[in-house]
């Protein structure tokens, strides 16, 4: 009896934990054949009305029916089935946006969904929105990723219910339309027009798009696919001369490496200034913000990331768009396979100006805490995958690239040929990949370890009695995790240079045949998900056996390090002060070394210690006089920059007051270093000389303003600046990243948490509701109890906002790091200025 009554309860318990899982997913014995979509909209109007039919096949007897619906109105609902139509009641969406339909009679086989309704086109880059009214060229564009097509038609609106999708809309006549498939009929009826475009392929509502507006197009010439590039008429398009050698690049590296052809037959663009989005792989017609382009003069690495941003999108028409995640939790495998690949096609037809494409890790290092989502994590709401930021890009591609490196190219090359056909046009999961490399024994447990996992090892290099080990700890050791880790050792004997495979599984091991005087490198091609200390004292690896790749690896696991207190700070400060008094000012490592100087500012030097520890640098950095010759250089901004922000250098005031007052706005070198130099020594008439610029000035030059004008030196000016991202003047730029502007001068925090705390209807308002939750991001620089108390205050009205909760507890813990490595790296700094006064 007790035996009975414990099984009665656990299959209870069993029972709805079942029940309680699957309120988040439609059922699985219903598929969608396909669907039809038609829609009556407007620029001018801010709801549109439509119409759908879902054609469903249900495998097994089901009592329901069910799909995804968010902020539509139902006007019906009608179900056939046998020959039969019927009426269904309106009924309201869960918490997780499905709309489920008891049936008074259980249906099999095929059955249809009609369903009336209407909805709103917003302002924000959500669902269907409009843009461009201040232009007087009103348009509408889409952005369904992830979990928006439901607010523009009800549909099952999940990767795994890939199907075709017909479309057509009803618009006024002096409109045209674009859409993921060529148009096969317009007809202009009275006032209206109504185009019909062709089926789609199979594929999931996410990539879905469509734009209304008045268009202009040019064509990307010898493009195998004949591409086109839409815009709306008041966006001009000035695209790269190779434009189109990098769109058929791209594909002809895809189709050569995969042996598997491009899955669709249309490949075209829409331009716009898009918020919050750079790009987007819409089926079809992929989304592309205008403010990526880059300019005419534009330097090798502006245009090493723009073609990375267009080959990731073309990418993504193989991985995402026809191998499509099963599941949420795989996102990561959408836009880590399209970066992996993006990458490589960048460095295979690029070589010369592939220097984006290194060091993918270091981009995510600073968000990947133990509080941040692992890259494979359970996902129910829409904020759940925007909460993984850019770890879904650039910490799976390192782990690709970790993988690749020790199978080999070609072993890696044929395994993922294979995956790609067996799982061509269909859905895939990270357990579905790694059965592809089930001869390799470490593979699934590398992977796993890494995806299912936050933060990162820090690897060090000791040696005992002659014998050379190597340990694993994670970084932040808070928490103690455990990695498997194939690592490619390059070791240099002063002779000859040998590489060692090793694959770490355990907390510490032995490297063996290696010279106890060994020097040795362990980041091999520049691509390790992980951060190292060598303890050896061998002495620093010989550079000149290192590659691009890998010496920029070196040094942002020097400078991560140094930020750590896992070095001392002021040594490395000097080793950064020697490469920028002994190298070419020009120079790449100058570059790094003069953005990390300006970064200590920011993240470590609190305001009382700002000006002396200027007055240091100023005394060990070359002096200049001649800012013309420094500023011929591409890197000249940065020189600007360290020296007229962050320095107060009279002589580059003076040089940014030159520049400024001798060419206009929008044909002034160093653009955005200028008038950096210029607001953060202005006086308040000044500055309100600059803001006055915005409202007279064209696009690309207002771009650059916004990332100027926090930069104030005052109250008022930081308010004028915030005030502006909230005005209506704004409309159609990003604005939540540059609310962190002002919080890069310590002394402006405290103002800054207190205007954001204090607007957050007006900041809600504008910013889409799933970035929301960014927001604590813009104190992620603070670096002290203090600041972390109050970055919590600043939020603690913010708690409505789903996945915020998750961002504050990431930031706090970066700050609360920063917080006890600063007081080692301060009395470093602090002991290096006593000695020199």
């Amino acid at each position: 009896m007790i035996y009975s009554r414990f099984l009665f309860v656990v299959l209870s318990s069993l029972v709805m934990y079942a029940a309680h899982a699957s309120a988040y997913r439609l059922p699985e014995n219903i598929s969608l054949e396909r669907q039809s979509v038609a829609l009556i909209l407007s620029p001018e109007q801010s709801e549109f009305s439509g119409h759908t039919r879902l054609y469903l096949a249900v495998a097994q007897s089901s009592d329901t029916v069910a799909y995804h619906a968010r902020d539509l109105d139902i006007k019906s609902v009608e179900l056939t089935h046998n020959g039969k139509t019927m009426a269904l009641p309106i009924m309201q969406p869960n918490e997780f946006d499905i709309v489920t339909h008891r049936l008074a009679q259980p249906i099999v086989g095929q059955a249809k969904l009609s369903i009336h309704y209407s909805g709103k086109i917003t302002h924000k880059t959500m669902g269907l929105f409009v843009a461009g009214q201040q232009s007087g060229s009103p348009y509408i564009f889409s952005q369904f990723q992830e979990m928006e097509a439901r607010t523009v038609f009800p549909g099952f609106d999940a990767p795994d219910k890939k199907t075709r999708f017909e479309f057509s809309v009803n618009i006024p006549k002096q409109y045209d339309a674009k859409h993921n498939t060529p148009v096969i009929s317009s007809e202009i009826k009275g006032q209206r027009k109504l185009i019909r475009f062709a089926p789609s392929h199979k594929i999931y509502s996410d990539v879905l798009a469509l734009a209304v507006g008045e268009f202009h197009s040019v064509a990307l010439k010898g493009t195998a696919l004949n591409s086109f590039v839409h815009a709306p008429k008041s966006i001009a398009l000035n695209l790269p001369e190779d434009m189109n050698e990098l769109v058929s690049s791209t594909v002809q590296f895809m189709e050569d490496y995969l042996q598997y052809p491009f899955p669709y037959s249309k490949l075209d663009f829409f331009v716009a200034p898009i918020d919050g989005l750079a790009a987007m792989e819409n089926v079809g017609l992929i989304a592309l913000n205008s403010h990526q382009i880059p300019a005419q003069d534009a330097d090798g690495f502006a245009m090493c990331r723009f073609r990375k941003l267009i080959a990731h999108e073309v990418a993504h028409m193989w991985f995402g768009n026809d191998i499509t995640m099963s599941w949420y939790n795989d996102y990561w495998m959408n836009e880590s396979f399209a970066e992996f690949f993006a990458a490589k096609v960048v460095q295979a037809r690029y070589p010369k100006s592939a220097g984006c494409t290194f060091n993918p890790q270091s981009a995510s290092f600073a968000d990947d805490t133990h509080s941040a989502r692992a890259l494979r994590s359970g996902v129910k709401y829409r904020g759940d995958n925007e909460a993984i930021g850019q770890l879904a890009y650039h910490k799976g591609r390192s782990v690709l690239e970790m993988a690749e490196l020790a199978l080999g190219n070609e072993v890696f090359k044929t395994q993922m040929r294979a995956y790609v056909k067996g799982v061509a046009g269909g859905n895939t999961s990270a357990p579905a990949f790694t059965q592809y490399f089930a001869k390799t024994p470490w593979f699934a447990a590398f992977i796993n370890s890494f995806i299912t996992q936050s933060n990162y090892p820090l690897l060090t290099l000791s040696k005992q009695n002659g014998q050379v080990y190597i340990q694993q700890t994670s970084f932040d050791s808070s928490q103690e995790k455990l990695w498997t880790i194939p690592l490619s050792v390059k070791i240099w004997d002063g002779k000859v240079l040998k590489t060692q495979q090793v694959v770490l599984d355990k907390p510490r091991m032995a490297i063996n045949n290696v010279p106890a005087t060994a020097q040795l490198f362990l980041d091999s091609n520049g691509v390790g998900y992980f951060r190292y200390l060598d303890n050896l004292d061998n002495g620093g690896f010989v550079v000149e056996q290192l590659t691009r790749a890998e010496r920029a690896s070196y040094v942002d696991n020097q400078e991560a390090l140094a930020r750590a207190a896992k070095i001392d700070f002021m040594s490395y400060v000097d080793s950064l002060i020697h490469l920028i008094n002994t190298l070419p000012r020009g120079a790449v490592e100058v570059s790094n070394a003069l953005s990390t100087l300006q970064d200590t500012f920011v993240t470590l030097i609190p305001e009382s210690l700002s000006d002396e520890y200027a007055h240091y640098l100023t005394s060990q950095l070359p002096k200049i006089d001649n800012w013309q010759s420094v500023l011929a250089n591409q890197n000249g901004d940065l020189w600007l920059e360290l020296y007229g922000v962050n320095l107060r250098a009279n002589s580059a005031i003076l040089a940014a007051q030159k520049a400024y007052k001798n060419a206009s706005l929008s044909e002034l070198t160093h653009r955005t270093a200028v008038l950096r130099v210029m607001v953060a020594n202005a006086d308040e008439q000044a500055y309100q000389t600059l803001l006055s610029q915005f409202s007279q000035s064209e696009r690309q030059v207002k771009e650059d303003l916004l990332d100027t004008l926090g930069y104030g030196n005052t109250i008022s000016q930081i308010k004028a600046f915030y005030d502006l991202l909230l005005s209506d003047a704004s409309y159609g730029h990003d604005l939540d990243y540059r609310f962190q502007y002002p919080a890069f001068t310590p002394k402006h925090r405290a103002y800054a948490g207190e205007y954001i705390r204090s607007h957050k209807d007006a900041i809600s308002k504008r910013i889409a509701d799933d970035k929301l939750q960014w927001f604590p991001y813009n104190f992620i620089t603070a670096c002290s109890a203090k600041e972390a108390a109050l970055v919590k205050n600043t939020f603690a009205d913010w708690q409505d906002v789903q996945g915020l909760d998750a961002k504050l507890n990431i930031v706090l813990e970066v700050i609360n790091e920063c917080d006890n490595n600063a007081k080692r790296n301060l009395q470093s700094v602090k002991k290096r200025l006593a000695s020199m006064r």
